[in-house]
Order: C-alpha cells, then sequence, then structure tokens
C-alpha cells in the first residue's frame, strides 16, 4: 500500500479602514527580519527571460550575523548574497535570478537561508506563472467579486510561531472598464489587509499585503488556521473575498537548549492505523497511544485532519511517565478507494512541535 506523507521587520502598517499599531513581522529569532518571505513574480511570459528579486534581511541583534549558504530547490534559480558580516541594524541582501527558461507553467521554488545565530535556516519562497500567450485580466484571475478579481480563493503563508507575525503579497485585478474605489473590511481578528491608495483603476493590477499577527488572536488560534476578509468596492460589498491560511505553532526561541531538552517529549505507539476495507458509509474508529518520556507534561493544543469527516479527541495533558490516548473517528460518507488521512498534530514538545498521524483505509 502506497503511503504519502505530506509532507521581520518593523514596519508600519497602514489598513484602509484606519491605522494599526507597528509590529514585529517576518523576525525570526530575535535575530534577523526579512522584507518578505515570498516574492511573487506574477504573470510573466517565456518570452520575457530570466526575471531577478532581492530579498532583504536585516540585523535586528546585538551583534554582527553572516549569511552562510543559500540553497534553491531547482537549478532554474541562482542565489547570490550578501556575504560579509551583517552588523546590528544593517542590511543584508538575497538576489535570485529565476532563468524562466521551462516553458509555460505556474511556479513555486524554495529559496533556503542559512544565518549565524539562527537555530534553524529562513525559507524563502518565488512564485509566479509563465504563459507563452497574453491573456486577459479575468482569465488570469477567474475568482470575482465584483469587479474585483483573484487568481484562488485561499493562499497560505505557512506556519508562524507565537507572538509573531506574518505576511503576503497578493495581487488584485480590477477587471472592468471603470476606476473602482476599494476598502476592506470585517477581518478575522488577528488579519490586516491594506494597499496603497484607495483607488484600483480600470483594467489594472494592484498588490495588498495581508499580515497575521498572532498577538492579536490571544493565543487561541492554533493548526490550520483560516483567516478571511470582505471588500467594499463602490459602495457595495463582497463577504469573504479572500481566505488567508496559516499554520500556527508554539514558539520556543526564547527557550535554552536545556530547556528545551527539559520540555515534554512525545513517544507513540505507532504513527499510522490501518483499518482496513469498510464499506462506503461507515464510520470508523481508532485510537493512538502516547507516552511522554520528556520531563514536563505533554499537551496537544490540535489535531487537524487532511479529509472532512473526521473528529479527534484529545487527551488531557500527559504527565511525565505517564500515557495518554488520542481517540479518532472517520466518517467515510462520499469516499472510495484508497484514503491515506493526516492527522497534524500541534503540540508544546520542544523537539516535536508538529506531528503528523496516519490513518488508512480503502473504501469500497
Amino acid at each position: 500500500m502506497n503511503r504519502l506523507i505530506l509532507s521581520v521587520m518593523l514596519l508600519l502598517c497602514v489598513s484602509i479602514a484606519g491605522n494599526v499599531p507597528m509590529r514585529a513581522q517576518n523576525v525570526f529569532e530575535h535575530t534577523v527580519s526579512f522584507d518578505r518571505t515570498v516574492h511573487d513574480f506574477g504573470d510573466i511570459m517565456l518570452s520575457d527571460g530570466p526575471q531577478t528579486c532581492v530579498f532583504k534581511m536585516k540585523n535586528v541583534s546585538d551583534r554582527p550575523v553572516v549569511i552562510h549558504r543559500v540553497v534553491t530547490s531547482c537549478g532554474c534559480t541562482e542565489p547570490a548574497w550578501t556575504e560579509a558580516p551583517v552588523r546590528p541594524g544593517e542590511t543584508g541582501e538575497i538576489k535570485v535570478v529565476f532563468s524562466n527558461d521551462q516553458g509555460p507553467y505556474p511556479f513555486s521554488k524554495s529559496v533556503t537561508v542559512y544565518v549565524s545565530g539562527l537555530s534553524k535556516p529562513v525559507v524563502l519562497k518565488l512564485r509566479g506563472v509563465v504563459h507563452d500567450r497574453k491573456k486577459g485580466l479575468s482569465e488570469l484571475f477567474p475568482i470575482a467579486a465584483g469587479p474585483l478579481g483573484f487568481r484562488e480563493a485561499s493562499v497560505s503563508l505557512g506556519q508562524i510561531e507565537q507572538g509573531l507575525a506574518r505576511s503576503i503579497e497578493v495581487e488584485v485585478a480590477n477587471t472592468s472598464g471603470r476606476d473602482v474605489g476599494v476598502r476592506f473590511t470585517d477581518m478575522t481578528p488577528g488579519l490586516t489587509v491594506s494597499m496603497s491608495g484607495t483607488v484600483i483603476p480600470a483594467k489594472s493590477k494592484v498588490r495588498i499585503t495581508c499580515m497575521i499577527d498572532t498577538r492579536l488572536t490571544d493565543g487561541e488560534k492554533w493548526g490550520k488556521t483560516p483567516f478571511t476578509f470582505s471588500a467594499v468596492v463602490d459602495g457595495r460589498r463582497y463577504e469573504k473575498v479572500l481566505t488567508v491560511e496559516a499554520l500556527i505553532k508554539e514558539n520556543f526561541t526564547s527557550l535554552t537548549e536545556n530547556q528545551k531538552r527539559a520540555g515534554a517529549l512525545p513517544q507513540f505507539e505507532t504513527s499510522s492505523l490501518e483499518l482496513g476495507v469498510v464499506e462506503e458509509g461507515s464510520v470508523l474508529s481508532g485510537e493512538f497511544t502516547v507516552k511522554n518520556i520528556g520531563k514536563a507534561d505533554f499537551r496537544i493544543y490540535k489535531a487537524d485532519a487532511s479529509e472532512s469527516g473526521v473528529s479527534v479527541e484529545i487527551p488531557s495533558p500527559v504527565p511525565f511517565g505517564e500515557k495518554g490516548t488520542l481517540r479518532v473517528k472517520a466518517d467515510t460518507r462520499g469516499q472510495s478507494g484508497e484514503v491515506l488521512n493526516i492527522l497534524t498534530l500541534i503540540t508544546n514538545s520542544p523537539t516535536r512541535p508538529i506531528i503528523n498521524l496516519f490513518l488508512i483505509y480503502t473504501v469500497k
């Protein structure tokens, strides 16, 4: 049976709806901040040739840092970076050239940056869509909210640690033949949406900035969390025009290595349950047993399932040396064939903050 394992700088963000306070954005381990972590080239033509972007990295610590190495996920991207030490308060850069020679396709590339003083690398993203012919705005931005068009109904910000903020730029198009006034409202607490100006000219594109600040969620949001907002266009309101999703996890950056080793450490008896062949519409049940071999109580904040119809009963905090049981139920209505349901656990374990468990079964 095949088993698929699914695998900051400080800025003043001005919302169209009003001012918001200054927040730490795209900061990593209180050491460096990036002006952004995702660069979207948008729509480019194959005939445009190589494309270049630059990520700015500021040293927000009290000691020099060095960019040791930059690794890209594909040979079609070539990095160059500041090799001299970056002193406190100063800025270095990572320049990446995308060759744009592989034909028309949507692309997403990773750029992994290793910086001194960080316990793990920073992952930056390049994305865009290469075309071999010109397309109209309505083709490029098919998700419509009146005259506004979006490329897709949802975007992902990736992982965010509690206490931090991350942002992403999203292109929005005015597909109509007239200028429109736009403002954003009804934002899920923790989300701020802003753009430069209040008018989008006819038949043009603008970039909006969507920032999620976990400090505004009172620590109540964990795991895969959707944030939405509405748009008011020339006085008419369009609800939930875009979903911005983030995976929120615990923040261990302030812990010393000794404190991390003194934290909770879960040991699951198995990482997967094979539930056999079942009839469509069956409700399946299963259990995962975990022993805490760490020194602090083990806690699961949230369990997200990759498929619908799954409910999870999370155990109470598990003390050192004791066991807990995570109970799951899966409703197979509407399913068929081999199903791999991935449970993503968000925990308080410094060494295992995210754990994947698997439910495997076949629906006939």
